[in-house]
């Protein structure tokens, strides 16, 4: 059986966790970002990095951009203001630009763009306040390929005709296009809307092709156009918020919904501007960015969001930002993670790709120097996306809800400090020691590394309990817990740093490493 991760993001598999208190572990920044920045002839002042990969078989990351003039018309170049180009790299930082030629733009070829409008050309409506736009939001490895010109799926977005649009590729650079929308919904059509935001995977955990879409409240009971939408008046107030569809085989679309609404416990002013998620463990994993409206105030952060179906999200730790804006004059004031198929896990290191700009939503410089938009990137180590820490002056537990037992060992990504140690017991579903598995004769782990394993004095993992049905109890004593991992194979301990002994109160605990 396959090795199973517990990430501790929800508390699906949580029974009790006196003295324990989750926090997020949030990403470290690039401390030389942005990585990627607008520099050709053809980018102008905008690069947004809305797809990003990574190639395993090549070790390359890749990544599909909306570059060009943007909102400004009068920099068009033929008409165009904003396209994708195509860039890659080794290590996430360096970045290449092929000149591709696949087309002339600005009677020029020496350039790297991909994808261009081709919508306003066929339709003959080229927006005279936005002029052509067309850029790719997703692009997903295939997992049932066709054929080898089907390795790649993309969902783009062209202005000319509002929607969501496939194309396909063997390279990633050379795309067959659908010529039409697969989804409409009412503001797609009417010209006062502008919904472009939206992100495709293909679910692993349940086999489908999802989308992820900003709509707005009022859509909620016909979210696929009819007949007449074009014609629909715009509300008095509108709120961006997420939807959801799905298929089997890209060509039919159902179970649209709202899954995702600003509420109550929100501020105010908050608005979700658009949405990033992938199948990451044996859960869903997503970067849900928050727009705060206020004019005195306005940014996009990220707040760290997961389900176990794909559809329910939790907004984990409390709704805490994940990843936060910069302050005012930097390039990332405004921040909106790439759309990540999938996660990008490149010897234990996560990569988060994401775009900035210094301007806000109405286009008003908020930092000093020119307009910037441009690509930076963030980092954390495998699984760690929160942890589960001891607090306060009293024992502190983590005890799981009963389980299966259908592996031979356990590891736990943790980190201790201060002399601090992680202890193991494992406990009946009536919560009675099972014995040889006590807290006594465990082997307490100490230290900050990915994969302690738990080892009990003169037993062999858990290999004897196997389809037994049990609990997990860990004592933690100035350590955090940030995941669990099931497997029948030996993993190596992934050792980090140590933790600096901060001292004082148990719960003065170090900062993120």
């Amino acid at each position: 059986m396959a090795s199973m991760t517990e990430l501790f993001l929800d508390n699906e598999f949580l029974e009790w966790t006196p003295g324990v208190t989750r926090e997020l572990h949030r990403p470290v920044k690039y401390n030389l970002n942005p990585v990627l920045r607008p520099e050709k002839w053809w980018e102008t002042h905008c690069i947004l990095p809305n797809a990003v990969l990574y190639d395993k078989e090549e070790k390359l990351f890749k990544m599909w951009y909306r570059t060009g003039p943007a909102g400004k018309l009068t920099e068009a170049i033929d008409g165009h203001v904003s396209y994708t180009g195509y860039a890659i790299s080794a290590d996430g930082i360096n970045w290449e630009r092929p000149e591709l030629g696949i087309f002339e733009i600005g009677g020029r070829r020496d350039h790297n763009i991909v994808l261009k409008s081709e919508v306003n050309a066929r339709h003959g409506n080229v927006s005279a306040e936005q002029g052509k736009k067309a850029f790719i939001l997703s692009v997903v490895p295939n997992p049932h390929p066709a054929d080898e010109n089907e390795k790649y799926v993309c969902m783009f977005a062209d202005m000319g005709r509002r929607g969501c649009y496939l194309g396909y590729s063997k390279d990633g650079i050379h795309w067959r296009r659908e010529p039409e929308p697969f989804w409409q919904t009412p503001v797609d059509v009417t010209r006062w809307g502008d919904d472009t935001l939206k992100s495709m995977i293909y679910d692993h955990l349940r086999q489908k092709w999802v989308i992820y879409r900003r709509v707005i409240p009022q859509e909620s009971e016909r979210l696929v156009a009819r007949p007449g939408d074009e014609n629909w008046r715009q509300p008095e107030r509108i709120t961006r918020i997420m939807a959801y569809a799905d298929s089997r085989d890209l060509k039919k679309w159902e179970n649209h919904r709202v899954i995702m609404i600003p509420d109550a416990d929100d501020p105010g002013d908050t608005e979700f501007y658009g949405f990033s998620c992938y199948n990451y463990a044996n859960a869903y994993v997503g970067y849900l960015w928050i727009y705060h409206t206020a004019p005195d105030n306005e940014t996009i952060d990220i707040q760290l969001v997961t389900s176990r179906n794909g559809i329910d999200f939790t907004r984990c730790a409390g709704r805490s930002v994940y990843l936060p804006a910069s302050p005012q004059g930097s390039f990332d004031r405004m921040i909106c993670t790439s759309y990540m198929a999938e996660p990008m896990i490149v010897d234990d290191t996560v990569y988060i790709f994401y775009g900035g700009t210094n301007i806000d939503h109405g286009g008003s410089a908020m930092g000093q120097g020119k307009l910037q938009q441009a690509a930076g990137m963030a980092t954390f180590k495998r699984d760690r996306f929160v942890n589960l820490y001891s607090s306060g002056n009293m024992p502190s537990y983590i005890v799981t809800k009963p389980f299966i037992v259908k592996h031979s060992d356990i590891y736990v990504n943790a980190g201790t400090w201060g002399g601090g140690s992680v202890k193991a017991s494992v406990l009946t579903r009536d919560w009675r020691q099972v014995s040889g598995y006590e807290c006594e004769n465990f082997i307490p782990v100490s230290g900050n590394a990915l994969d302690h394993p738990l080892i009990w004095k003169n037993k062999n993992g858990i290999a004897e309990l196997k389809d037994r049905e049990v609990r997990l109890r860990l004592h933690l004593d100035q350590a955090r817990v940030h995941a669990l991992t099931f497997d029948n194979a030996a993993r190596p301990l992934g050792k980090l740093p140590d933790l600096p002994d901060y001292g004082g109160p148990r719960d003065c605990r170090p900062v993120d490493v």
